[in-house]
C-alpha cells in the first residue's frame, strides 16, 4: 500500500523535461534549435542534414544565456557548447 502526504506535490517528469526554442533564428546552417536548461540538453536540426541531434551535458549557463540573446551565432553556439559532448540522432 502507498501513502500519499496532502503536503506533498508531486509532478510529472514531463513538466520539467520542457524545450524552449527561439522566436526566431536566422542560421545559414542550423534549422531549428531547442534548449532545455533544467536537463543540459539541446537539439540542433542542421539545414544539411535531415538528421536531427539531441546533445546532451551542455552547459546551462550557456543555454540560458543563448536564449536570451548574449550570442549572435547559433552555429558559434552549438560548435562551442555542444559539439564534442554526447550527442544521439533522434530524427
Amino acid at each position: 500500500m502507498v501513502f500519499c502526504s496532502p503536503y506533498v506535490t508531486t509532478f510529472p517528469l514531463t513538466l520539467f523535461n520542457m524545450f524552449f526554442q527561439p522566436a526566431s533564428l536566422e542560421s545559414s546552417n542550423i534549422r531549428s534549435i531547442r534548449l532545455n536548461p533544467s536537463t543540459n540538453q539541446v537539439i540542433v536540426q542542421f539545414i544539411n542534414n535531415a538528421k536531427t541531434y539531441l546533445y546532451d551535458n551542455v552547459n546551462s549557463e550557456a543555454i540560458i544565456d543563448f536564449f536570451f540573446g548574449e550570442y549572435e551565432s547559433a552555429g558559434k553556439f552549438v560548435n562551442a557548447y555542444c559539439k564534442g559532448n554526447r550527442y544521439t540522432v533522434v530524427g
